[in-house]
């Protein structure tokens, strides 16, 4: 079997699902979760409160919501771990044809039925699209051949997610070692930056597919502590939204003269996000991280070190953004010896459940709100579009994670995948 065609001794270098004397069924995590009903938060709190007059038309807070919550973009490389932590969980078993097809359709009836319903709400809310556009959103071509949904922009993510799982497959044939593929990877994504004739859209794909690698690593390399874990939780949740909007990596590219203003929509600059998710992620799924204290001083360094540079230069309080991300970053480090319950992530383990349907539904609903809901120009209007919204969103969400997809599921699996 291809299962052990690598020797143990040389299995650790490889990235390889486990063999079968340590294979173990996975139990369900709520702390992961927690942080995937989180990250659903992140994106869509930033949308409505970082898209002004997008909700009321006619309104918009002038308080500074989405400087305080806002990672709407460091969410989406959280779901990016997420999706290749899933698949190495769930993809254990040797490669084979058979295998390979009931990994496709599982992959197919998780995500389309409700990226399809995803879809035709994004043409309700806006319906300006050409054909073009629309057929190339029906086969993840967003981004690549097609343009983005006017209603429903965020669907970009899935075109990444679906090349990432089918890159996947190669991964579970050729056994790569992880080292040299990393790097390779890493090559590719600073070609992107400094050669600007170089496929923007491979660099990104590549930027995206580090964190999604870390992610199917963790999954088949994963050692769980065993008990949960205290861990400073607020500092590294602070953190990563300070990293979020201070754009540390970009600030330092630009000053050095290496601007890219063509670049895709992942890519270098997110690696500055790197060391806090990798901290984050193995915190509240209580996993050891070697080299885990290095990456705690990267992700305390890199946003202390941009706040007190913009500080000594005379530019953080010029924007309201810098101010409040580096209040983020010294509350965060103040608060470092400060651990709790990894645990307590958990409390967002609904909308963690649901948190696939919050993404995809959270614009379209949003835009029907600014369309159709019938008071606007106030704060009392705006927060009634808000709870509208919300509810809208959640809702349908709920009912369709919660209830339809299910059945979907189970028929699938009685009348497909049982049979193949």
């Amino acid at each position: 079997m291809l299962e052990n065609s690598l020797p143990d001794s040389h299995r650790r270098g490889h990235l390889v699902p486990p063999d079968s004397k340590t294979r173990s069924k996975a139990s369900f995590n709520y702390n992961v979760e927690g942080l995937r009903g989180l990250a659903a938060l992140w994106v869509a709190y930033s949308h409505v409160f970082g898209f002004k007059y997008e909700l009321d038309p006619a309104y918009h807070p002038t308080f500074p919501f989405q400087d305080y919550f806002h990672a709407a973009h460091g969410g989406i490389l959280i779901f990016f771990v997420l999706s290749g932590y899933v698949i190495g969980l769930t993809n254990q078993a040797p490669f084979s044809r058979a295998n390979v097809l009931r990994y496709l359709l599982r992959r197919f009836i998780r995500l389309y039925p409700i990226y399809l319903l995803s879809i035709i709400l994004g043409l309700l809310a806006s319906p300006h699209d050409t054909w073009k556009t629309v057929v190339g959103n029906l086969f993840f071509l967003q981004g690549s051949i097609a343009a983005l949904l006017s209603g429903n922009g965020v669907l970009w993510t899935l075109h990444y997610e679906v090349i990432y799982y089918l890159a996947f497959l190669a991964i579970w044939y050729f056994r790569p070692k992880t080292i040299p593929l990393v790097w390779s990877t890493f090559i590719v994504v600073c070609l992107g930056w400094f050669i600007p004739s170089f496929p923007q859209l491979l660099s990104g794909y590549a930027a995206g597919w580090l964190f999604w690698l870390f992610g199917l690593w963790l999954a088949w390399n994963r050692q769980a502590v065993g008990h949960p874990s205290k861990v400073p939780l607020f500092t590294y949740l602070l953190l990563f939204i300070a990293t979020d909007r201070l754009a540390t990596v970009e600030f330092l590219l630009d000053s050095l003269g290496f601007a890219r203003s063509n670049a895709s929509e992942i890519n270098l600059t997110d690696m500055a996000y790197f060391p806090i998710c990798a901290l984050l992620f193995t915190a509240v799924a209580n996993y050891p991280l070697p080299g885990w204290r290095v990456l705690k001083v990267l992700a305390t360094g890199i946003p202390l070190a941009h706040s007190s540079y913009l500080l000594a230069i005379g530019q953080l309080f010029q924007d309201v953004t810098l101010r409040i991300a580096a209040a983020h970053t010294v509350l965060g480090v103040a608060l470092i010896r400060w651990r709790i319950q990894s645990k307590t992530i958990a409390v967002f383990a609904f909308i963690g459940s649901i948190s696939y349907g919050i993404y995809v539904l959270h614009m379209p609903m949003m835009h029907l709100v600014s369309n159709y809901f019938p008071w606007s120009g106030s704060p009392g209007s705006f927060t009634l579009r808000l709870l509208a919204w919300g509810a809208l969103t959640i809702g349908l969400a709920s009912l369709l994670e919660l209830t339809i997809q299910p059945i979907l599921k189970r028929w699938f699996q009685q009348s497909i995948l049982d049979r193949i």
